[in-house]
């Protein structure tokens, strides 16, 4: 697949079913296309705001940020590709303090 929005929707998907092994493919995949970085990172991003999980996805998602934008072009995706894996690790453990905001937004 060679697709952005393709592999976006493979990347939920194995975040979503916490296959850490195949987030990592696409995301790796993502970067051998030179995709737009921005796109994954905005799919990422909605994960490391409502999921938690044991490494505190929001910090590192910001922290894989800046060092993706700090690394030589050459190596930043393995910063990505990391992220991808962390985030499907942490899928389904809920952030603390989501649940009470999102009801009152009507978002549940």
């Amino acid at each position: 697949m060679a697709d952005a929005d393709g592999l976006l929707q493979k990347l939920d998907e194995a975040i979503q079913d916490n296959l850490q092994g195949h987030a990592t493919a696409v995301a790796q995949r993502c970067g051998q296309l030179a995709l737009p970085a921005d796109r994954l990172f905005g799919t990422l991003l909605r994960y490391a705001v409502s999921e938690d999980g044991a490494l505190h996805a929001e910090k590192y998602f910001h922290t894989v940020g800046d060092d993706f934008h700090a690394t030589r072009p050459s190596a930043r995706w393995q910063h990505l590709v990391s992220l991808a894996r962390v985030t499907a690790s942490e899928f389904g453990k809920p952030a603390a303090g989501q649940e009470e905001p999102r009801a009152l937004l009507g978002l549940s």
